[in-house]
């Protein structure tokens, strides 16, 4: 009988001991995995877009009207921009550090704010570009990551006068 009362104790007292050695008593693991499973979920919150890193804008645009993710900084030797007539023509080059996908983010998001419309979107061999028109301009973006030894990424935009005129019809030979 004294057997019985003791293996009745080691089972209540199971309940009591600690998990994991947290000291938790008869709480139980409940708690624990109610905890872990909220870290694991709050944890997987960000403002990344399929695992990328979302970038903000730079406060003031080096060109006006085109997107700058904020920390690149203008490379003045690859740089070139002239003005006339009311018509611009601009190629920038940028230098930074973020991954290349969100550069590419940035500029899917940002360019239409700015009343960009996104007209093609390309990624050959780890090189993006992509192609904005807006009435009378269009703006080219090209997104290169500067390699795997910690180089920086560079982002070259080039922005062109653009006129778009309806097709011609096909011309006929006279008889």
């Amino acid at each position: 009988m004294q057997k019985a009362a003791e293996n009745d104790e080691r089972v209540r007292s199971f309940g009591r001991q600690s998990v994991c050695g947290l000291g938790l008593g008869r709480l139980g693991w409940r708690p624990v995995a109610m905890g872990l499973l909220t870290v694991v979920l709050l944890g997987g919150c960000s403002d990344a877009k399929d695992g990328v890193t979302r970038l903000s804008p730079r406060g003031v645009p080096f060109l006006n009207g085109v997107a700058v993710p904020a920390g690149f900084n203008l490379v003045d030797k690859m740089t070139e921009d002239y003005e006339s007539g009311g018509q611009r023509m601009a190629r920038h080059v940028y230098s930074g550090s973020a991954d290349p996908h969100a550069v590419r983010n940035f500029y899917r998001e940002q360019m239409p704010l700015l009343g960009w419309n996104r007209v093609s979107d390309q990624n050959v061999k780890g090189i993006i570009t992509i192609r904005f028109e807006k009435q009378d301009e269009s703006c080219t973006v090209e997104i290169q990551s500067g390699g795997a030894l910690g180089g920086r990424t560079s982002i070259q935009v080039i922005v062109m006068p653009f006129k778009r005129t309806p097709m011609e019809p096909p011309k006929r030979p006279l008889p």
